[in-house]
C-alpha cells in the first residue's frame, strides 16, 4: 500500500540540509492552509539542475507520517541567486545617507540586477539624522524608484514613514538586503519590531548550532496573510548582484530611467554610451536623466563588454 495521503501545494520558507520548511497554500485533503511542513525533494531534482529556493511555490505528496515529498517546483517569476530566492515581488534596500558614504555605482549595480528580474524597489535610506538622506532620495525619485528617508536610531521621529513601509510590503514577498554598516538590522528592529525578534531568535540558533555569528540562508517570515519577509546575510555587492548574468544588449532594459530616452536614438545599434544623435545624451543634457545613473550604466556596459562572452555562465 502506498503511504502517500495527498498531493498539496506549499510555498518554501527555508531550506537547510536538504530538509525544507514550507506553508500549506490551500488545503489538500489533510492538510490546512497556513500549515507548516517539513519536506524532502526527489532526488531527480539534482540531475535536472533544479535547486528548491525560499519562496518557491511547491507541489508536494503527503507522507503518512505527516511529512512531505516534494515532486514538482512551480514556475518561477524570478529567482536570485545570492541571496538564494524566488518569487520575489519587492527589495527593501536598505542603504546610508553617512557612515559610509553612498556609493552609486553600487547601488545602481544592485538596482540593475533587481530590475532585470522584475523585482519592485523600496529603498530606504537610513541615517537621516547625520547625513543628506533626501539628497539622496531625490536621485532615485527621479529614476523612477521608491525612496523614502529614514533614521532608526531616531525612529520615533519617522512614525508616519515606518506606516508606509509597512503598508507598502502589504500582499507582498520581500526582502531586506543592504551592505555592511548600513543599518539594515536596526532598520528591522525599528520597522517591523515582531520581525527583528524573529530573526534575532534564528540567529541564537544558528550560533549554537553552528558556533558562528552568521549565515548564509535564506528564510521567508510570514507577517501578515500573503506578506513575507526575508531578511539576508549581509552582502557584498559583487555577490548579491550577478549583474554580469545580464546580456549587455540587455543592460538597457536594467535602467528603465535611460530606456525611455533611448527610443529617440538616431541609430537602432546604439549603446548610449557616448553617440552622436542618441537621445539618452540628449536627455542627460537638458537635465531629464541623472549623470550619475548614467555613469553607472556607462561602466557595467564597459564591464559586461569585456566578459560577457566567456564568463556569463
Amino acid at each position: 500500500m502506498s503511504t502517500v495521503m495527498s498531493k498539496e501545494t506549499a510555498r518554501i520558507l527555508k531550506g537547510v540540509g536538504g530538509l525544507y520548511t514550507a506553508e500549506v497554500i490551500g488545503g489538500g485533503m489533510e492538510g490546512t492552509s497556513g500549515e507548516t511542513v517539513e519536506c524532502r525533494a526527489k532526488g531527480s531534482f539534482r540531475r535536472e539542475g533544479i535547486k528548491p529556493l525560499p519562496g518557491d511555490i511547491a507541489e508536494f505528496e503527503r507522507q503518512a507520517d505527516g511529512s512531505g515529498f516534494i515532486t514538482r517546483i512551480c514556475e518561477r517569476k524570478n529567482c536570485l541567486i545570492r541571496p538564494a530566492s524566488a518569487n520575489l515581488d519587492l527589495l527593501l534596500f536598505v542603504v546610508a545617507a553617512a557612515k559610509p558614504d553612498p556609493d552609486l555605482f553600487l547601488i545602481d549595480k544592485m538596482l540593475s540586477v533587481v530590475s532585470h528580474n522584475g523585482i519592485d524597489v523600496l529603498m530606504i535610506v537610513n541615517k537621516a539624522d547625520i547625513g543628506d538622506a533626501e539628497k539622496l532620495c531625490s536621485v532615485y525619485r527621479k529614476a523612477g524608484y521608491q525612496a523614502v528617508a529614514f533614521s532608526a536610531a531616531e525612529h520615533e521621529k519617522y512614525k508616519d514613514i515606518k506606516k508606509y513601509i509597512r503598508e507598502f510590503v502589504a500582499g507582498k514577498v520581500s526582502f531586506f538586503a543592504g551592505a555592511s554598516g548600513v543599518g539594515k538590522s536596526s532598520t528591522i528592529n525599528a520597522v517591523f519590531p515582531e520581525l527583528g525578534k524573529l530573526l534575532e531568535t534564528g540567529a541564537l540558533s544558528e550560533k549554537i548550532n553552528r558556533g558562528k555569528h552568521t549565515t548564509r540562508k535564506t528564510e521567508l517570515y510570514k507577517l501578515a496573510p500573503d506578506t513575507y519577509i526575508a531578511d539576508t546575510p549581509g552582502f557584498s555587492m559583487l555577490e548579491i548582484a550577478q549583474y554580469n548574468m545580464i546580456p549587455k544588449d540587455m543592460l538597457i532594459h536594467a535602467f528603465p530611467d535611460i530606456e525611455k530616452y533611448s527610443h529617440g536614438c538616431k541609430y537602432s545599434d546604439c549603446t548610449h554610451i557616448c553617440e552622436e544623435g542618441c537621445g539618452v545624451i540628449e536627455a542627460m543634457k537638458e537635465g531629464l536623466l541623472s549623470e550619475s545613473r548614467h555613469d553607472s550604466y556607462c561602466l557595467l556596459y564597459k564591464e559586461l563588454k569585456k566578459q560577457n562572452e566567456w564568463d556569463r555562465y
